[in-house]
């Protein structure tokens, strides 16, 4: 909030992301009066004029522009809404009446007595980082708004990569190189508008227990997250979407990858990798997974982006094209995503975090699957060109009840138990 400092570059490791959307409601939660949120927002802009988050964005220039002091209210006015408390029983139609937001804003929230809405451009961060947005705005906390701002700089990603390089050269070289990708995807019609769409659904703790004990069996060894992603394909397959099944998209962590000494952990840490893998196998998706955590793949994938997107400008998705097969898949586990129990939760409803980034295309489809305490949250996202919403929610729903979905599953049975031996006797 000023009248005089200047327009500031978008961060090479952020500009990739200026394309996409990210979006959540949180329900049913204790949420501040709207008045105390406009005002810590307000104090934000006068702390930090050049934030992110209380500033413009101009995708044209890939700039981050602050508000002047004499727009700062009609700003505020745009940036946070309110509205009426969702149905329970039907958040995509909440979400439907306030998912359009201006392409100068890169936060929009919109306050309910007991629930939240936030939307943004993704270069303001990641899932992590709208969690925690969500987190300081519901609670209208200065201090964890404030520090959301400070954000990590492309420099941390190269520091990390030059500190790797020794270990991990050749497969990062080999991964330069030979970058994997999906297959083209060949049209099937003539060029349609797109109309990005969206649906949700909850896989309770029964079926994750079942899911487990089923890994158990069949899979010993292998995690959740890829049993989870192979249980999605198939679950697309037998309602007759045409998936991609040898490889899929997922996000992986750079946290986990900087040096404790190193910056701030919020902004764009984050980075979607195509990994090969049959996807009827979750012993192959787990390689695929393992493979690319145990080279640190996501390091040079950043900064290889993070260098594109500092001399080129990011193209904006079209508005039309024709319908493609096969769609990919992008499955994002997020097994514990912090700041969810931060969230002031009402103990008087089923808790949803309902999350997902709009489709930029038909060529995809994007599910996200987090992680609550009564249940995974599962979202996706996804092109009604492509799909019909009411298909990919029958879909989501068929999860709930895995037992059909699992037998298309490769399985290894577990080794028979058997019988400890006697120790010997040591005399």
């Amino acid at each position: 909030m000023t009248g005089t400092r200047r327009p500031r570059r978008i961060a090479s490791i952020d500009r990739p992301w200026t394309v996409q959307k990210s979006l959540v409601l949180a329900t049913p939660l204790a949420v501040k009066p709207v008045d105390e949120i406009r005002a810590v927002l307000t104090e934000h802009a006068r702390r930090h004029p050049g934030s992110p988050i209380t500033s413009r964005l101009d995708p044209a220039s890939c700039r981050w522009l602050p508000v002047p002091l004499g727009e700062w209210e009609a700003h505020l006015d745009r940036m946070v809404v309110t509205a009426a408390d969702p149905d329970p029983g039907d958040l995509d139609g909440h979400i439907s009446a306030h998912v359009v937001v201006p392409a100068d804003l890169p936060l929009v929230v919109v306050v309910s007595p007991t629930s939240m809405l936030a939307q943004t451009n993704h270069a303001v961060g990641d899932a992590i980082t709208l969690t925690q947005l969500v987190v300081a705005l519901s609670r209208a906390d200065q201090a964890q708004l404030d520090a959301v701002e400070q954000r990590a700089r492309t420099a941390e990603p190269v520091w990390a990569l030059l500190r790797g390089l020794r270990p991990h050269h050749r497969d990062w070289a080999q991964y330069v190189r030979h970058r994997t990708a999906p297959p083209t995807p060949s049209a099937t019609g003539p060029a349609v508008t797109l109309r990005p769409s969206f649906a949700g659904s909850v896989l309770s703790n029964t079926a994750l227990r079942d899911i487990t004990r089923w890994r158990n069996a069949n899979a010993r060894g292998v995690s959740l997250t890829s049993v989870l992603t192979s249980l999605a394909h198939q679950a697309f397959l037998r309602r007759d979407m045409p998936v991609h099944d040898q490889g899929f998209y997922t996000l992986l962590d750079l946290r986990p990858l900087l040096p404790a000494s190193t910056g701030p952990r919020w902004g764009n840490l984050s980075k979607s990798l195509y990994l090969t893998a049959d996807l009827t196998d979750p012993r192959a998706v787990e390689v695929a997974l393992k493979a690319a955590r145990k080279t640190r793949r996501a390091l040079p994938a950043t900064v290889v982006a993070a260098a594109t997107g500092a001399v080129s400008r990011p193209r904006p998705p079209d508005a039309t094209s024709p319908t493609t097969t096969p769609m990919v898949l992008t499955f994002n586990s997020i097994p514990t995503l912090p700041g969810l129990s931060e969230l002031p939760w009402n103990e008087t409803g089923q808790r949803r975090y309902y999350g997902f980034g709009p489709a930029v295309g038909s060529g995809g489809i994007t599910v996200f699957a987090i992680r609550l305490r009564e249940h995974m949250e599962l979202t996706a996202s996804f092109d009604e060109t492509a799909v019909s919403a009411d298909t990919v929610r029958e879909a989501l729903e068929a999860m709930s009840d895995p037992a059909v979905l699992l037998t298309g599953l490769a399985t290894t049975p577990a080794p028979p138990a058997t019988k400890p031996q006697q120790a010997s006797d040591p005399r």
